[in-house]
């Protein structure tokens, strides 16, 4: 029996709408319970078992990314229910932990402890992280003396350091130059193929032909069809 790694149940997910925002900094006053809110995600149910490998599409605003990161708990759900069972691997938001006055050496365990890594596996970890962002003597000073691109390096190279219970992508992601996007994508590649559990966003019919096996496409919020990735794909594309 597959083991069950997502559950939601009547997931929901408000914000304060922008005009909600604007309204109550302009006139000064307190919040409201009672202000109007934008409804990201609605009434999400869905179950995903240990070893699927799951598309999701949908247009721009369609919910997609905001579901990734509630999964990911960068967002709590206003309302439902939502179960996890088993470590979660995001590729996303990847520079969320860094200090930009501590050195690229010192940012590799924040950003480690930002992810959850636990402490007893830094030091190996370390040692790859640093052999693949390949920065040398630039480890030693601090994170603002950094390009954006040397950032996303090291960011980059702890995300994708260790194998992955359930991996959350959105979009697949190339980093740097040339040839580093090479050993980026094979690194990507290698995670794709080793985690249990892969929900990857995508305007890319061929990355979700090529990974996936099951597909979800959101509209406002919602799920609007779940199935075969072909069969969403296809009826995906007919509705654009």
């Amino acid at each position: 029996m597959m083991t069950t790694k997502i559950r939601t149940n009547r997931l929901n997910l408000s914000f304060p709408s922008q005009q909600t925002k604007r309204m109550f900094a302009a006139s000064g006053q307190a919040k409201s319970k009672a202000q109007k809110k934008f409804r990201a995600l609605n009434d999400i149910s869905i179950e995903i078992r240990n070893g699927e490998r799951v598309g999701i599409l949908g247009a721009n605003g369609a919910g997609k990314s905001t579901f990734l990161r509630v999964l990911a708990g960068v967002y709590a759900p206003t309302s439902g229910q939502l179960e996890i069972n088993g470590s979660v691997t995001s590729l996303f938001d990847m520079n969320v932990g860094l200090d930009k006055e501590a050195t690229g050496y010192e940012n590799i365990p924040l950003l480690m402890a930002a992810r959850g890594i636990p402490r007893s596996r830094a030091p190996k970890l370390i040692e790859d992280v640093v052999e693949f962002a390949d920065l040398g003597d630039a480890m030693d000073r601090p994170i603002r003396t950094y390009s954006s691109g040397m950032q996303l390096r090291i960011a980059f190279a702890v995300a994708t350091a260790r194998s992955a219970d359930i991996l959350l992508m959105d979009e697949l992601i190339g980093v740097g130059d040339k040839n580093f996007r090479m050993k980026s994508k094979v690194r990507t590649q290698r995670l794709l193929s080793e985690s249990g559990t892969l929900l990857l966003a995508s305007h890319s019919s061929a990355y979700l032909k090529t990974y996936c096996t099951r597909g979800l496409i959101f509209e406002n919020g919602r799920i609007l069809a779940d199935g075969p990735i072909d069969e969403m794909i296809e009826q995906h594309e007919n509705t654009k």
